[in-house]
C-alpha cells in the first residue's frame, strides 16, 4: 500500500500540496521542494512500493487498485483546507486517475491538478509514448532519468536493479485503460520540458479534453528530467497556480 510522506510540517499552510513521484522514483524526489515552496503551502508526496526506499517490496501494477488507494490515502489526510495534486511523468497519470477516483467516491476534488510530461492517455501520443519506452531498451531509460555513469552500464546486475521499479511503472502504464467521463471541474496546469524526447510539448494540450479549465502548457529548459534542474522555476509556477486556484 501506499503510504504518505509530510515533507515540511506546516499546519497554518493555506494549502496542501500531494506529489506524484515519478516511475522509479520516491517521495526524495520532490524533497527539495520543502525549501522552495512557500510557507502558506504544505508539501507531501506518496511512497509507493517498490519505489524509492521502498524498493525492496513488490511493485503494484493494476492502476486502478492504486488510484483507488491512492484517492483513500488522500481522503483521510486531508482536513478542510484545500488541497492539489502534483505528478511528473507516470506520477501525472496517478495524479489525474485519484483525482476522478476522489470525484467518484467522496465528493471531494482538489482545488488544482498539475500534470507534467506525460502525454494524455486518451491520445495515440500516450500509446506511441509506451511503445518507445517498450522497444527503445537503455536508450529510453536514459531519456525518461538521465544519463547514467559508464562504470554503471558496464555491470548487468545493477542495471537490473536501477530498471526494476522503471519496468514496473510501465507495466502498470501498459495496464491503463481510459474510460470516458465527465471532465474534471477543477483548475489545471501543465508542465513540461522544451526539449522533452519522449513527450513532445505540443501534446501536452491534449489533456485540457479532461476538464473544465483549458490552460496552456508551461515549458522549462530542459528535456524530461527538467524538474530535477529547474526546481526553483517550476515551484515558482506552481506557486503561481496554486494562488490562483484557491482564490
Amino acid at each position: 500500500m501506499p503510504t504518505l510522506v509530510r515533507l515540511a510540517h506546516r499546519p497554518k499552510a493555506a494549502v496542501r500540496l500531494y506529489c506524484l513521484p515519478p516511475g522509479g522514483s520516491g517521495p526524495e524526489f520532490y524533497q527539495r521542494w520543502a525549501d522552495l515552496l512557500p510557507a502558506t503551502v504544505e508539501p507531501y508526496a506518496f511512497a509507493l512500493p517498490g519505489r524509492g526506499n521502498r524498493r525492496d517490496e513488490p511493485s503494484p501494477t493494476d492502476p486502478s487498485a492504486l488510484s483507488a488507494a491512492l484517492a483513500s490515502l488522500t481522503d483521510d489526510a486531508t482536513d478542510s483546507r484545500p488541497f492539489a495534486l502534483f505528478g511528473h511523468s507516470f506520477g501525472a497519470l496517478l495524479a489525474h486517475e485519484t483525482a476522478r477516483r476522489l470525484r467518484r467516491t467522496t465528493r471531494r476534488e482538489p482545488a488544482l491538478v498539475a500534470l507534467s510530461a506525460l502525454p494524455p492517455p486518451h491520445q495515440r501520443e500516450f500509446e506511441r509514448l509506451l511503445a518507445t519506452l517498450v522497444t527503445s531498451g537503455l536508450d529510453a531509460f536514459t531519456d525518461l532519468v538521465g544519463p547514467l555513469p559508464a562504470e554503471l552500464l558496464e555491470d548487468p546486475v545493477t542495471v537490473t536493479r536501477l530498471c526494476t521499479p522503471h519496468l514496473a511503472d510501465l507495466v502498470l502504464a501498459l495496464h491503463h485503460r481510459h474510460h470516458d467521463e465527465p471532465p474534471l471541474q477543477v483548475s489545471l496546469a501543465l508542465y513540461g520540458g522544451e526539449t522533452d524526447p519522449l513527450v513532445p510539448p505540443g501534446c501536452l494540450e491534449g489533456w485540457n479534453d479532461l476538464f473544465t479549465t483549458p490552460t496552456t502548457p508551461h515549458l522549462f529548459a530542459g528535456r524530461h528530467t527538467y524538474p530535477l534542474h529547474q526546481a526553483p522555476a517550476l515551484v515558482r509556477q506552481l506557486t503561481k497556480d496554486l494562488q490562483r486556484a484557491i482564490r
